[in-house]
């Protein structure tokens, strides 16, 4: 005997047709968007085009279960968006309430910009002692571009395992996300990471050794101690000028590595003890 359907909906009540579901999703997606920047950035952010998110605000198409969580993921909201209509008056989002408290509390003639001269847009290495391994580093590559007057990074790190669990050569990486601001005598860079709490604040300057394309400073871990862990530690931001060659290859070498095969140049600046 074949098997019935599984439905949530009472027994005898009709589903909603598709066209139904887009044009609620379609209302409540533009009340969403109302609360962004410009459309544009918020195409950008979740990495949409702008033409295909233009059709699912006007209910003539429907998102892909990956690009629905994105959405739902970025606007703080579930599934939900999808049967239920949004209130035009929602609560706000933390990032619009911090933006508008930043704004309030900075002095006008001061500006947090970084300038392409000093961090050039393109691809970088991070050098950093390694958190969980204290004898041991991590590099890993990162993207740097401007995202209007804000400098982003992205990057795919080695995450925080077990080094008992995972071989070290190979471990499973993390995406992580950061902003990049003008400090008084350097830049800092504060590092998220996707649907977790983790936050990692880092400070550079420019040069290092006569070299402009190298930024040494540390990081800070913004979370408890644990016993035989750094919450802080040495790093180093590595610009690779462009074009960059062999970028496969670089990035196959990401991972954690032993202090004596870090570049000597800056291996006693990663390494050491009170890098703060």
């Amino acid at each position: 005997m074949p098997k019935k359907p599984v439905s949530d909906a009472p027994q005898g009540a009709a589903l909603p047709a598709n066209s139904a579901l887009r044009d609620v999703f379609g209302q409540n997606l533009r009340i969403l968007a109302t609360g962004e920047s410009s459309i544009s950035a918020a195409c950008r952010a979740l990495g949409i085009n702008r033409t295909q998110f233009n059709r699912f605000l006007t209910g003539t198409a429907f998102p892909r279960p990956d690009v629905l969580y994105r959405i739902c993921t970025y606007f703080g909201v579930d599934a939900r968006i999808l049967l239920e209509p949004l209130a035009p008056e929602r609560e706000p989002r933390m990032a619009d309430e911090l933006a508008r408290v930043l704004h309030s509390m900075v002095d006008a003639p001061l500006d947090f910009r970084v300038d392409q001269t000093l961090l050039p847009s393109g691809i970088y290495r991070i050098w950093r002692r390694s958190f969980l391994q204290p004898d041991r580093a991590m590099v890993a590559i990162s993207r740097v571009w401007r995202d209007g007057l804000v400098t982003r990074m992205k990057s795919y790190e080695p995450y925080l395992v077990n080094p008992r669990l995972v071989e070290m050569s190979r471990p499973p990486r993390l995406p992580c996300h950061g902003l990049f601001m003008r400090a008084e005598d350097g830049i800092m860079l504060l590092t998220m990471f996707p649907r977790t709490r983790m936050l990692r604040f880092s400070y550079f300057r420019q040069g290092l050794a006569g070299f402009g394309s190298l930024f040494p400073g540390y990081a800070v871990l913004g979370r408890d101690h644990t016993e035989g862990m750094l919450r802080g530690s040495g790093a180093v931001l590595e610009h690779l000028p462009a074009p960059v060659s062999g970028l496969m290859g670089l990035a196959r070498a990401t991972g954690f590595r032993k202090a004596s095969a870090v570049p000597a140049l800056f291996r006693s600046y990663l390494m050491d003890k009170s890098p703060i």
